[in-house]
């Protein structure tokens, strides 16, 4: 891809990555905050254009899926997870996350999927608990952020996944038309 993206403040640079790649981008507000962006102009790869971008940052960068990645401090950073082939048991399980928490999102309509944003983190158990929850970033509503977090405290899956130690990504994103047929179609 061609990239014509200046030194800026980095919330801005990664709205221009973000606007001309196509992806999404889950971090938080204070993550970026006060961050100045590298410059990156000409051809480059997605994943190639953000490493550059984020150069003088102190952050680094994973994609969670093939349209969305996540920032964190490099000192933290991670490796994504090698994805098993398709049809693998890590593979059916994020099947198995994704929807028991759509289901569970959908039967309480104060978090309903629809007009609003989350990035969310969660580690599951082997036994199918949810351990772990975290906003990456606020919803805009208290409650609604009250709400998620109780929800996936509740969630019980049938099994955990494969490595109990990874956390899974989850976004979110504001479709409304979207979410009524997911919710919908949820059991």
């Amino acid at each position: 891809m061609r990239f014509d993206i200046p030194i800026q403040p980095l919330s801005e640079a990664l709205n221009a990555f973000d606007e001309a790649t196509g992806l999404y981008g889950l971090y938080t507000a204070d993550a970026i905050a006060g961050r100045i962006s590298g410059e990156v102009r000409g051809n480059y790869t997605a994943q190639a254009a953000l490493q550059r971008l984020l150069a003088p940052t102190e952050l680094s960068s994973y994609f969670t899926a093939a349209d969305a990645y996540v920032l964190e401090r490099a000192a933290a950073a991670q490796p994504a997870a090698q994805p098993e082939p398709a049809g693998q048991p890590e593979d059916d399980f994020q099947d198995l996350l994704q929807a028991a928490v759509r289901a569970a999102f959908c039967r309480n309509p104060l978090i309903a999927p629809g007009s609003y944003r989350v990035a969310l983190s969660l580690r599951v158990s082997a036994a199918g608990r949810v351990e772990q929850a975290r906003l990456l970033d606020t919803t805009g509503s208290p409650a609604r952020d009250a709400g998620i977090i109780q929800t996936l405290r509740e969630l019980r899956l049938a099994r955990g996944p494969t490595d109990a130690g990874q956390p899974f990504i989850l976004l979110i994103l504001p479709r409304a038309q979207a979410a009524v047929a997911d919710c919908e179609a949820s059991p």
